[in-house]
């Protein structure tokens, strides 16, 4: 599990667990709901959590356990604040409210990258999609438009089934690197 798969659902359930705990639920009665909703990774693992807590483990050793899994920094900080929540009592609704904003922050940067990152990508598109079937064009009809020179000394004029190849081959190039465009495009994809 990667470290973006428990970001998607974060702030989510940040605020899930913070609106709970506000109107008086119990942290485990917190944990139990969230693990029912539709928070991905987060209810997963909060599902695992609460059965463990059902079938006679401490809820501070699920916590914990869930600590070294965690793969996010967010998410470490979120189960962190619970398990600190569990065993000294500390003020945790403050602690969620700071994480959730931070967390939302975050969010909010990585967009405005991967938005930045992008924003060159119909353009290079553009231009790679315009100029080379119109320069590889111009290459092919090359040896029909120079027909003329073919006697002249020391002008060599290739064959129009060469330069045809290198219509088509480039033709090619040009649609492998606009899917290659495309796919890490989409790798870079920041997930929220």
């Amino acid at each position: 599990m990667s470290a973006q798969e428990e970001d998607i659902n974060l702030i989510y359930a940040l605020r899930g667990i913070q609106v709970l705990i506000g109107a008086g639920v119990g942290l485990e009665s917190a944990m139990t709901h969230i693990s029912m909703g539709g928070y991905g990774r987060i209810s997963s693992d909060f599902s695992k959590a609460m059965s463990g807590v059902h079938s006679g483990q401490r809820l501070e050793d699920e916590l914990r356990r869930l600590i070294t899994r965690a793969k996010s920094d967010d998410y470490r900080r979120l189960l962190n604040s619970m398990l600190n929540n569990v065993t000294s009592n500390t003020d945790i609704l403050a602690s969620l409210e700071q994480q959730a904003s931070r967390a939302e922050e975050n969010r909010t940067d990585r967009l405005k990258r991967y938005i930045e990152d992008l924003s060159v990508l119909p353009e290079k598109a553009l231009i790679l999609g315009f100029l080379a079937p119109l320069i590889l064009g111009l290459l092919a009809i090359t040896p029909f438009l120079l027909g003329s020179l073919e006697g002249v000394p020391g002008v060599t004029i290739p064959p129009a089934s060469t330069m045809m190849f290198m219509f088509h081959g480039g033709l090619l190039a040009t649609v492998v690197l606009l899917v290659m465009m495309l796919i890490g495009a989409k790798a870079k994809e920041p997930g929220v």
